[in-house]
């Protein structure tokens, strides 16, 4: 019968042959690499949209002190109405040298649609072209861009998109002075990082339609020395008609960033047809006095005397202030005060009689949206 210190031998030497294994295997133990950690996916950027969606809806309210219609305004247009000043849709797709082939087509709806369209020559045109606000295809050739198609004009400081411009009415100068569209081809060459140069060859002056033939010339400069000052010019000239004179038109404008609130821009517009000459100009200031609050002045004088293309026949001036709030996002809203004088009693009353000003108070609402779209 074996005792209990019979049994402590064996388990001694067992004991003793299990540490001696071990021990010989710890140095290899101890020399293998602790394993990689898992490596965290990285995660791969959607790609940039190769064609963008973007639009806007343009309302306003206004308010006439002579009751009736204003006069000299491009959009906006009635009198103590809620009006639909404009809705547009569109779709771009910038060429780049990976993808030289573009294209950019605004389809717009609303009063400013039917009155832009109304200088069409021809009443088919106007039917036709009244909603496609621009159209064209673009393709990159080398440094030179070439666009083909029906485009906005180069000319002015203004725009047609009333959130892009820093007063909610449109100046006199846009409305009369200048054109709104053309039909034809554009080069556009970036010749430095701050200087560019553009040629234009058109159908002509606010027609998509060609009447007899005869096209407009136009070329242009934007110079941006620093970034806080651009300077952009424009010539245009050619005969509209067989019957006119060759029409000119020079146009130049200034915008200086004097701080990263407070900027000014000045407009000059000269134009002459044979004997007859129109001219105009205007100065802006807008102070962003807080991030989401902006105001902005606009002062302009213009002499049409000799009944030009600004068709009104004598000297104008208007004073515009405007309160800009940005309510969330896109979402915009614009008090204005405005007063037009003329030389002349040119602004009827509600009563038939006329007089020489209007005054105006306009509340102008804008939602712009856009992103990309595949």
């Amino acid at each position: 019968m074996m005792t209990r210190a019979s049994h402590e031998g064996p388990r001694r030497a067992a004991a003793a042959a299990l540490a001696a294994i071990l021990g010989a295997a710890a140095p290899s133990l101890a020399q293998q690499p602790a394993p990689a950690p898992t490596p965290e996916a990285t995660p791969v950027p959607a790609p940039e949209p190769k064609v963008v969606v973007g639009g806007w809806v343009d309302t306003y309210y206004g308010y006439n002190f002579n009751e009736t219609d204003p006069m000299l305004r491009s959009f906006d247009v009635q009198h103590n109405a809620f009006s639909l000043s404009a809705a547009e849709v569109n779709l771009t797709k910038v060429p780049t040298a990976e993808s030289r082939v573009g294209f950019r087509t605004d389809l717009w709806f609303g009063k400013a649609a039917d009155l832009t369209a109304s200088f069409e020559p021809e009443a088919d045109g106007q039917e036709i072209y009244k909603h496609v606000q621009q159209a064209y295809v673009s393709v990159l050739t080398g440094k030179v861009q070439w666009d083909a198609g029906k485009f906005v004009t180069p000319i002015g400081t203004e725009v047609i998109e009333s959130q892009d411009n820093w007063n909610y009415t449109r100046s006199i100068l846009f409305g009369y002075a200048i054109p709104f569209y053309h039909l034809g081809v554009r080069a556009t060459v970036p010749v430095t990082d701050k200087l560019s140069l553009s040629g234009y060859l058109v159908n002509g002056w606010n027609n998509a339609v060609e009447i007899d033939g005869r096209k407009t010339f136009a070329v242009g400069a934007t110079l941006k020395p620093t970034a806080s000052v651009t300077w952009v010019a424009n010539y245009m000239l050619g005969k509209e008609a067989e019957d006119l004179d060759t029409r000119h038109l020079f146009d130049t404008t200034l915008t200086v960033a004097a701080t990263g609130k407070l900027s000014f821009m000045g407009n000059l517009d000269y134009g002459q047809e044979g004997d007859v000459k129109w001219w105009g100009v205007a100065a802006y200031a807008k102070l962003q006095a807080t991030p989401s609050w902006a105001v902005a002045a606009r002062y302009e004088y213009l002499d049409d005397t000799e009944g030009g293309f600004m068709t009104f026949g004598t000297k104008a001036q208007s004073i515009t202030v405007t309160s800009d709030h940005t309510i969330a996002g896109a979402l915009k809203a614009r008090l204005e005060y405005r007063t037009d004088f003329a030389d002349e009693d040119i602004f009827e009353k509600d009563d038939g009689s006329a007089k020489g000003s209007q005054t105006t108070l306009t509340v102008g609402v804008v939602c712009s949206f856009g992103g990309g779209l595949f």
